[in-house]
């Protein structure tokens, strides 16, 4: 007979096995798409994941490295709030392109007229000549923590109050909740 706890282990196995098989997919699905563009880059990019991989799985099953999982995903929760942050800015950066396409496209205007942005406010920087999020590092920064070359005043602001409420309520959950306990009847 099978117990509880043989059905609980296939359980999170199988949830592993297609949470890992699912990433596979998209990772090479991304490959493949970069592939159309280029060769060089997105192969060496994939040899040296799979090197990485494979480093990886040596030193945490061979040779028998332990890892804190628990500082590991609290350390990939703080480069997921960055992504986050990245992605908000981008988000608003895609609607100040699509209100502008509207107010061209019609008799509407959905823009503020502050210049080069329609809804985003004043440019606060522009390192587009410097450092550009379509090259390295620039493209680096850019995924991993939300860099963009041009940021205005209104997606600073959301990055900022993003960053704030959501890294905090992130940052309360890591540390551990003294439960206060009733007084007993005596």
């Amino acid at each position: 007979a099978i117990t509880d706890t043989t059905k609980g282990k296939r359980r999170v196995f199988l949830l592993v096995f297609i949470a890992v098989l699912r990433e596979g997919f998209e990772t090479v699905l991304f490959i493949v798409a970069k592939f159309d563009r280029e060769w060089l880059l997105p192969g060496l990019g994939a040899i040296a994941g799979l090197v990485v991989a494979v480093i990886l799985g040596f030193l945490l099953f061979k040779w028998g490295i332990k890892l804190n999982i628990r500082l590991f995903f609290q350390i990939m929760g703080i480069f997921l709030l960055l992504i986050i942050g990245g992605l908000v800015i981008g988000v608003l950066k895609q609607f100040d392109a699509a209100a502008l396409l509207i107010s061209q496209s019609s008799n509407q205007n959905l823009c503020l007229n502050w210049g080069q942005s329609c809804l985003l406010g004043p440019l606060v920087w522009d390192w587009s000549a410097t450092l550009s999020d379509q090259q390295f590092p620039g493209i680096l920064l850019k995924s991993l923590l939300g860099y963009r070359e041009r940021l205005y005043v209104v997606q600073g602001i959301a990055y900022l109050l993003f960053m704030v409420t959501i890294g905090s309520i992130y940052f309360r959950s890591l540390t551990p909740q003294v439960q206060k306990s009733l007084p007993s009847a005596s």
